[in-house]
């Protein structure tokens, strides 16, 4: 699964009623973010001071990011980070859902509402693979990790706190604790310093090391979400105002539409 797929399965609230999705008006940025993140940590991408830069065109694992990393070698000219986000598809998320139906890890109902935008009805979740994923969520949040942490589950860590997902994770006054400290490990200082000691590309290379030319710092990422979801609501309009609406993601692949 990608950093996308275990996002989306935290974002599904599961307690006595049915599951709900927490902060869906958020998702698809969190999402388009997480997937520059994975091509980021494979090598294939770099943040540049005005523009995302294509290192390496191979073909990744994942069909998907394959395809996102083929749309920004196409985009004349190279895109910027906020950019890149801007034009988030409304379908993204969407495409999502339908990623982890194809993997059984939920079902899920859509209907169109009032507003035209597409509404989503979970209707189960694979509980088990969620609890995996939160698991390794909670070896940053709940205790001071023994080991450098994984570069992808401390990305996971800031988009979790960043799109206002922290709430699923971890709900309830149970939570609260948990919830503060992802609260801290999000924020700039205590995440670069994370991010170091793992030696990851995001957070600056090699331990101790300053920050790798072309790689976007993991404190960075969440302080330019922070800044993104602030322009996209200001003037009292809402997250998605003045995001593209229409088409499908580069992903390499076809079938729901939003």
């Amino acid at each position: 699964m990608t950093i996308g797929d275990d996002l989306l399965l935290l974002a599904v609230g599961t307690g006595r009623r049915r599951p709900r999705i927490r902060s869906e008006h958020r998702l698809r940025i969190a999402l388009r973010t997480s997937e520059l993140a994975e091509l980021c940590l494979a090598g294939r991408i770099a943040f540049g001071p005005r523009r995302i830069e294509v290192l390496d065109p191979a073909p990744v694992e994942d069909r998907r990011l394959t395809g996102v990393l083929l749309g920004l070698g196409r985009t004349v000219p190279p895109p910027s980070f906020h950019d890149w986000l801007r034009r988030s598809p409304s379908s993204l998320t969407t495409e999502y859902f339908s990623r982890l139906e194809d993997q059984k890890a939920l079902r899920c109902r859509r209907r169109r509402g009032a507003d035209g935008r597409t509404h989503h009805e979970v209707l189960s979740v694979d509980v088990a693979r969620r609890r995996a994923v939160l698991g390794r969520l909670d070896v940053l949040v709940r205790s001071a990790p023994q080991a450098p942490p994984d570069p992808r589950d401390l990305v996971l860590a800031v988009l979790v706190g960043v799109a206002d997902i922290a709430p699923a994770a971890y709900p309830g006054i149970r939570g609260a604790a948990a919830r503060r400290r992802l609260a801290a490990l999000t924020s700039s200082e205590s995440t670069l310093l994370a991010a170091t000691q793992a030696g990851d590309p995001l957070g600056g290379g090699r331990a101790g090391a300053p920050p790798a030319p072309g790689f976007l710092p993991a404190g960075q990422l969440a302080n330019e979400l922070v800044g993104l979801y602030s322009d996209v609501t200001t003037g009292g309009h809402g997250l998605a105002h003045s995001l593209d609406s229409g088409g499908w993601s580069d992903s390499g692949g076809g079938g729901h539409s939003d």
